[in-house]
């Protein structure tokens, strides 16, 4: 086993650890959006008697989220096993690192190896940020002891831009800007003309 580790290409076992990578990369970039997205269903859905729960420490959470990801790792674990079936019996190494050689929407169907090597850089890339923030999350919770979500320095990301109190100073004052170029006296004469031409008898 050693001696035809170490008689192996480079090139083929650089390709091995790209292809872990990838892999890697696509179970943070599911990480990274459901992480949040479980605390943000638990913060709408349990009560605050209940406390803070966060990924890492624990607490009442709801089942749903975690289902999901679940299931989508038993998927992934399942076309790991279907693509080393494939590479071992038809392809060989002649294969993309994290080729699953499973394409439901046909998006790469016919596509040229180059076009292939692009959306694999892309989603190579994209991996590896989703690997950066998902560390992120465990080391702001780890520290802080709190949901990722109600954290400050992650108000902007997580809640609603309106509802953010610098974001409201903000849009009040483009408003109020507004309002004071409006004449208000000319305003009150129109409604007088509109009240008389009806025959209303309110009093302004």
């Amino acid at each position: 086993m050693t001696e035809s580790f170490e008689t192996r290409p480079a090139a083929l076992i650089l390709r091995d650890y790209r292809e872990i990578e990838v892999r890697h990369g696509r179970l943070a970039m599911l990480a990274a959006i459901l992480w949040p997205l479980q605390e943000i269903i638990d913060r709408l859905s349990i009560p605050n008697s209940f406390g803070h729960t966060t990924m890492i420490y624990g607490g009442v959470t709801l089942p749903f989220v975690s289902l999901f990801m679940t299931l989508v790792m038993l998927l992934l674990g399942y076309l790991d096993i279907y693509a080393a079936s494939i590479k071992d019996t038809d392809v060989g190494d002649a294969f993309l690192p994290g080729e699953c050689f499973w394409d439901p929407l046909s998006i790469l169907e016919g596509a040229p190896d180059s076009m292939k090597r692009n959306m694999q850089a892309r989603e190579l890339n994209n991996g590896r940020m989703a690997m950066i923030a998902v560390l992120s999350y465990i080391l702001q919770e780890g520290i802080s002891h709190e949901p990722l979500i109600s954290l400050p320095w992650n108000q902007i990301l997580f809640e609603p831009a309106f509802e953010i109190p610098e974001v409201q100073a903000w849009l009040d004052g483009q408003f109020a800007g507004a309002s004071k170029g409006v004449d208000e006296g000319f305003i009150q004469e129109i409604y007088r003309e509109l009240l008389e031409e009806n025959d209303s008898t309110i009093i302004i």
